[in-house]
């Protein structure tokens, strides 16, 4: 599916090196577009120009793909475009950059838009089977944490471990989860419909995490909060929040190892305090989503 998503909405020349460069479209992982530059895919980590060398995406191509994603009105997806990205169907992200447009110090919009990254999501379902039994005791769903470099798959991996959780199974009844999605990557809505498998989950689509936690303990009793790549104080408070509502945590954050993650004094604190009771650490190489080591909440490998 992710070619008949992608493809149509490049120009008849840019479709045909795309789709001549490209044997596997589950090992794409993004397509960068720049007006007047070489479009560049990156495919399992390597970066790859297809055609070739000098051909340059003109400025009247990128027009079209803009006008494509945009449904030919790029006013009606402004609010998006002020976060920086846009939806598509099929839940793939495309990230976009230009002039940005500053009122009071926050960002109103985005003119000039010059640069476009097509992020292919990817859904495995099942890549979580392995991990599956490590997350439950007696029945109960341990708070989670996933560590891994960028592209590694973490996404992907939470993605499924959210639709497994939700769904029940061996290891317990489903959950009442509750995802989080600030950037519309897990579920992958597009027009509010989840895109990705996560039919019973409830989704909070493009609202911070800090503020996304509180409402939906309040309106839609989680047993489990799921959210993507945590990072500031503000998340920390909201994950506080939840865990002394009664709810368990299933998050990402970027890092390489234990060590790299403790050296991070916000973090530091999330373990000494306890705040997870699995830490997760994906490998660097290879297919997205692969386990390297499964810890308990102080670091020790089970």
């Amino acid at each position: 599916m992710k070619k008949e998503e992608i493809l149509p909405l490049l120009p008849e020349r840019l479709r045909r090196l795309v789709d001549q460069a490209v044997t596997d479209w589950r090992q794409v992982q993004e397509l960068r577009i720049r007006s007047g530059r070489e479009l560049v895919l990156q495919i399992q980590g390597y970066r790859e120009i297809p055609g070739q060398a000098g051909q340059v995406v003109s400025a009247r191509e990128f027009q079209e793909i803009l006008e494509h994603i945009s449904q030919y009105s790029l006013y009606a997806f402004e609010e998006e475009i002020r976060k920086g990205y846009l939806t598509i169907p099929g839940g793939h992200r495309i990230g976009v950059a230009g002039k940005a447009v500053m009122e009071q110090g926050q960002v109103r919009t985005l003119r000039n838009i010059s640069f476009l990254n097509i992020r292919v999501s990817h859904e495995v379902k099942g890549c979580a089977d392995r991990l599956m039994p490590w997350l439950f005791e007696r029945k109960k769903f341990l708070s989670t944490l996933l560590v891994s470099p960028p592209g590694a798959g973490k996404t992907t991996l939470l993605r499924d471990v959210v639709r497994q959780v939700a769904a029940g199974g061996r290891f317990s009844e489903g959950k009442n989860v509750s995802v989080v999605d600030e950037r519309s990557e897990i579920a992958g809505c597009y027009l509010g419909i989840p895109q990705k498998d996560v039919a019973s989950c409830d989704v909070l689509d493009a609202c911070s995490k800090s503020e996304g936690i509180r409402m939906m303990i309040r309106s839609m009793s989680p047993e489990v909060i799921a959210v993507d790549e945590i990072g500031t104080r503000q998340d920390y408070e909201a994950m506080m929040y939840a865990l002394t509502s009664g709810c368990a945590l299933l998050a990402t954050v970027h890092g390489n190892s234990l060590l790299h993650i403790r050296e991070k004094p916000l973090f530091r604190q999330m373990l000494e305090e306890g705040m997870f009771d699995r830490l997760v650490f994906l490998k660097k190489e290879g297919k997205p989503g692969q386990i390297d080591v499964i810890c308990d909440g102080k670091g020790r490998e089970l």
